[in-house]
């Protein structure tokens, strides 16, 4: 039996592209449905989830037919200018994960000026952790952030800027208590906005993940093997998760291996 832990956030530490479900989209048969929901969805709230959206939709189909012209692109380009949001940053878009379904997509949207910024700051957590280890956190822990030297701002109360996102079987949410922050990082709640926040997964400093539309992670009952989505955090002759009823019917998996490192980063505007 597969355990389907229940993930409720709470409102005032919302990430809003975390816990998802794809199901409404997986089995839609056009990229143009997708588009066509996504843009004027209210879960959809910057470029980073249409974006996230689109390119799960193609990583689990074949679309060897599916050509990318500029009026497509400038279709994404109004839904942007429509819906307000700001740009998507280039590293996002740069470090996303290779696969010949959404590559040429991933080439097209990171060529538009009018789409990317290479000046949008990111964060990465401050550690990088085995997959084991970083089940472990996962399941009940905090990942912490820190401004980078570049980028750090001494706060008037002393200590670099930073945040804790908490975890626990239940939530990740922004940890806005700051009795339960360490000496050396100070929470700047007018720079840490969570509904700015977009939460991504690293693999080995390299490879970018999204976490958008995964819904909510699943354990087996002993919480050993884990998945998220299409994120496969067990090795692959180990196959629990394929035929649970909790689970959507991903066509094409990822298998993190047990000798990944592994970390969140956030795409967030400073």
């Amino acid at each position: 039996n597969i355990s389907n832990r229940k993930f409720v956030q709470e409102d005032n530490s919302n990430i809003p592209n975390l816990f998802l479900s794809f199901e409404k989209y997986i089995n839609l048969e056009s990229f143009d449905e997708v588009l066509n929901d996504m843009a004027v969805s209210d879960l959809v709230v910057n470029l980073y989830m249409l974006f996230d959206g689109l390119w799960t939709w193609l990583y689990q189909n074949n679309n060897d037919d599916l050509r990318f012209d500029d009026d497509l692109i400038l279709r994404i380009v109004q839904v942007k200018k429509d819906r307000k949001w700001g740009h998507m940053a280039y590293s996002y878009l740069n470090g996303i994960c290779k696969s010949r379904r959404t590559s040429f997509f991933t080439y097209k949207i990171k060529s538009c000026d009018e789409l990317v910024s290479p000046v949008t700051t990111s964060l990465a957590s401050s550690r990088e952790y085995s997959r084991a280890k970083f089940v472990e956190k996962l399941h009940h822990g905090q990942f912490k952030f820190t401004r980078t030297v570049k980028h750090a701002t001494k706060c008037e109360h002393g200590g670099i800027c930073g945040f804790l996102l908490q975890t626990t079987s239940q939530t990740i949410r922004l940890n806005e208590n700051p009795r339960e922050y360490p000496s050396e990082i100070h929470l700047c709640k007018d720079q840490c906005s969570p509904a700015k926040m977009h939460l991504a997964l690293v693999e080995n400093d390299e490879t970018i993940l999204p976490l958008t539309w995964l819904l909510k992670p699943l354990c087996d009952e002993e919480e050993i093997s884990w998945e998220w989505g299409w994120l496969q955090f067990h090795d692959r002759d180990e196959r629990k998760f394929i035929n649970s009823s909790s689970a959507l019917p991903w066509k094409h998996g990822y298998p993190l291996n047990s000798g990944d490192q592994l970390r969140f980063r956030l795409f967030y505007d400073f």
